[in-house]
């Protein structure tokens, strides 16, 4: 096991897992219903991270996390209305992701309530994870701090296993 702050800092690529399911960098809409966690963006090494809960997600019968890898950062672009509640899951209802081997990857989600993310970069990776010891159901946020609610979700100190994998280069 592996924690998932390591997969994304390490220097080298994370070992491959097997076939993924439902592959988000070559099909429309692969992480439908999924919830965005959190955004990890490190110019020194340039590259992004997005994690996810997979739990709620339709396309993925197994895993309860993944994390998502752009390298070679290009851009990173939020945009969201302000919300006045402390915590909100984010689930994506749109995924768009374009793979050109000149240009790179640029990826483009679609959130409700209401947010808009865009990173594209020189390549990617799609990491699908098994948590141990989280609850079958995502916690509820409601009336909670994210302190209170993580021990419920995957997060970036996460033991996980890796059960399947994908990319957008053999390189």
């Amino acid at each position: 096991m592996t924690l998932i702050e390591d997969i994304f800092t390490r220097q080298d690529r994370y070992q491959p897992a097997g076939p993924i399911d439902s592959d988000p960098f070559r099909e429309d809409d692969a992480l439908f219903d999924a919830q965005l966690l959190d955004c990890r963006v490190c110019p020194t090494s340039n590259r992004a991270a997005l994690l996810f809960e997979m739990r709620t997600a339709e396309q993925f019968l197994s895993g309860n996390g993944a994390i998502l890898i752009v390298h070679g950062l290009q851009s990173f672009h939020w945009d969201g209305a302000p919300t006045h509640r402390p915590l909100m899951a984010f689930s994506v209802q749109e995924y768009k992701p374009s793979v050109n081997t000149d240009s790179g990857v640029r990826l483009n989600l679609g959130f409700f309530p209401d947010g808009d993310l865009s990173v594209a970069g020189d390549r990617a990776d799609f990491y699908l994870l098994e948590v141990p010891g989280i609850p079958q159901a995502p916690p509820n946020y409601s009336q909670r701090s994210l302190g209170q609610v993580r021990d419920g979700l995957p997060w970036w100190d996460s033991p996980c296993t890796v059960l399947q994998s994908s990319t957008t280069s053999s390189t």
